[in-house]
């Protein structure tokens, strides 16, 4: 909204003699699925992240596309989950490797690392890697060397492959981490932290319960002390690190490994290692964060720029404020449209760095003061703030087990809610009317199996009207918070006298619009696909309004139609705010060839309207299928012989 509030301050000075020593490590703008790399964008970034006191920043990610041997095409999406981390034996394949991971394959993934690196080393600032790790290789490595294949690791219902890890187990593999790790080391000793998520997303620790497959791994190495196993892992890499002059820290994290397996590993930790961000040496590598939001793991995605501007700055507050842990780590969401509003919130906390619900709400009404210009206005934007806070955690209550909300990411664009159109046949929806979302849906099932609209992730969701119910209520909350808070600020827009505050202010209510009419998609999909559950049972009833007595209405007709209806208007209405507000209001990639299973491409607008023809189509085939009036000529019902009788 506006590019900075206060000039001429020492933002830099003023953060970091509140770290008072520790780190500051900035994240969000290397999001996991991001399309494309922007360099200007990125420094604009760090330039920002150096200027409040950050000592680190996230680096060591690629573009998410299609194309290599890592991910060829979406006809297996589950490679979709780590193509975007960096994978060390993938980025920098040793020598052993490279009959397979060849050198031609990596030579961009490299030079993505360096390009970032690059910039970090203009600014002053370290940097901090992640990814998925022991992480799957091709199966001709294993065949040429069985002995390094380790633990099986894919999610079977979505995957139509077996995907198998390294083995850390085995010398051999040590060594293949070791070199990659030196040279990684040697070309950019600037990466000084690592932290690798150990047990999903393609990667696999041998003989842990939680992998998908179930446990399992190579036979010989079973009985190992499992922190052994994972330790001398880490060992390896650190090694590698080390004959470069480089000294590393190195955590591996799974939400799934048992409390035993985390305790041996902890307790055979060297300096510098961690696993779940802990160690026994009084080492913690977690510590106090604040997040903005933004990208596929935030509930309003892939709207862009909306925030959590409430929690952001009670993160704040721990970040400055709480004595523990080694690191403080702050993500300013993962692109330009979140970096203005974070400079915003980020110099009035600085302003005023304090603790507790007042201080909270004093550092917001400064902030949003400077984004509407004046004091009478804030309050309302803070209002608005703390509304979204309570949509946000509505749709919160319908979670996913391991990702986070289970509503915007991966509905509206990983299962193409937003685009597909509700009919009532959808099996047979013909592949000229299915061509501008089937190629893009996570699933390995088939066009039979995905018909059903409620299949997510290779698994039945919202069954039965508990389900349906809890889901539907909860929406209408979000929905009617959101719905007003875009009234709300169209109102600041059209009373504030400021040009740029006010663009500014249309632009967050066109977001808000938008985030709405995502809201509405998912609600509406939901009950249709119960309604499409439900259509085998008899439902009829008499008009209510007493208009004709021998009409009979079949309900099932006024039900599809009714939430058919609905979504056709809600997909006009979101058409309307797209043609009205060009500026940003979806993360979407800048080509076709951007368009993935989590990302849209820029051809959103024409799926949209796509939908809308296909649905508008399809709309005598509810009177055909179940005809909403039937008209009961009542006949006299014979009787035998009455006189007989």
């Amino acid at each position: 909204m506006v590019s900075g509030t206060t000039p001429g301050v020492d933002w830099q000075a003023k953060a970091r003699a509140l770290l008072n020593g520790r780190s500051l490590a900035i994240g969000g703008f290397a999001q996991m699925h991001i399309t494309h790399y922007d360099a200007d964008t990125f420094e604009r970034y760090v330039s920002q992240a150096a200027e409040f006191g950050a000592t680190h920043v996230h680096v060591g990610w690629a573009p998410f596309h299609y194309g290599s041997w890592y991910l060829p095409d979406n006809v297996d999406p589950y490679a979709s989950w780590s193509v975007g981390s960096m994978g060390i034996l993938r980025f920098f394949p040793p020598k052993a490797l490279q009959p397979w991971v060849t050198l031609e394959s990596a030579k961009p993934l490299q030079a993505w690392v360096e390009a970032q690196v690059a910039i970090l080393r203009k600014y002053g600032l370290k940097g901090q890697a992640s990814g998925c790790e022991p992480q799957w290789l091709p199966e001709e490595v294993y065949q040429a060397h069985p002995h390094w294949r380790g633990a099986q690791c894919e999610l079977g219902r979505i995957a139509r492959m077996p995907y198998f890890a390294p083995s850390i187990d085995e010398p051999e593999v040590l060594d293949l981490y070791r070199e990659a790790t030196a040279e990684i080391a040697r070309r950019f000793p600037e990466i000084e932290s690592y932290s690798f998520l150990g047990n999903d997303s393609g990667a696999g620790i041998a003989w842990s319960p939680c992998l998908y497959p179930g446990m399992n791994g190579p036979t010989q190495w079973r009985m190992r002390d499992p922190g052994e196993r994972i330790c001398a892992w880490l060992t390896a890499m650190q090694e590698g690190a080390a004959s470069e002059g480089v000294e590393i820290t190195v955590n591996t994290m799974s939400s799934g490994l048992p409390a035993g397996t985390v305790a041996a590993a902890r307790a055979l930790c060297k300096k510098g290692q961690y696993v779940n961000s802990s160690n026994n040496l009084n080492e913690n590598r977690g510590g106090p964060g604040a997040h903005l939001g933004g990208g596929l793991w935030t509930q309003h995605y892939p709207v862009v720029g909306l925030g959590q501007p409430v929690e952001f700055v009670a993160g704040l507050q721990q970040i400055f404020n709480n004595p523990d842990g080694d690191q403080r780590i702050c993500s300013l969401g993962y692109d330009e449209y979140h970096m203005p509003l974070a400079r915003v919130l980020i110099e009035s906390f600085l302003e005023n760095p304090g603790t507790g619900l007042l201080n909270r709400d004093t550092v917001l009404l400064a902030a949003a003061e400077k984004l509407t210009g004046s004091s009478s206005a804030a309050e309302e934007l803070v209002g608005v703030w703390a509304d979204l806070s309570q949509a946000h955690l509505s749709m919160s209550k319908i979670p996913q087990k391991g990702a986070g909300s289970l509503l915007m990411p991966w509905l509206t664009v990983s299962a193409r809610w937003l685009v597909r159109p509700l009919v009532p046949k959808p099996e047979e929806l013909t592949e000229e009317e299915t061509a501008h979302y089937r190629p893009f849906l996570f699933s390995v099932n088939s066009d039979e199996e995905n018909a059903n609209y409620c299949l997510i992730l290779g698994k039945p969701l919202f069954s039965g009207s508990c389900a349906v119910w809890m889901t539907r209520w909860n929406l209408v909350d979000a929905i009617n918070r959101i719905t007003s808070c875009r009234q709300r600020v169209k109102k600041l827009a059209r009373g504030c006298a400021d040009a740029e505050l006010a663009s500014g202010l249309t632009l967050f209510a066109a977001r808000l619009g938008a985030y709405a009419c995502l809201a509405e998609t998912i609600r509406n999909t939901v009950m249709y696909q119960y309604a499409l559950d439900t259509a085998g049972e008899p439902q009829f009833g008499p008009n209510m309004m007493d208009y004709d007595d021998n009409i009979i209405y079949d309900m099932r007709a006024l039900s599809f139609r009714k939430i058919a209806r609905e979504e056709v208007d809600n997909v006009a209405d979101l058409l309307r705010i797209l043609d009205e507000h060009p500026g940003p209001i979806f993360h979407l990639g800048a080509t076709p060839a951007e368009e993935t299973v989590f990302t849209y491409g820029p051809a959103l607008r024409d799926y949209l309207q796509r939908k809308l023809d296909i649905m508008l189509a399809h709309w005598q085939d509810y009177e055909e299928l179940y005809p909403s009036t039937k008209v009961w000529d009542f006949e006299p019902a014979p009787r035998g012989n009455i006189a007989a009788e």
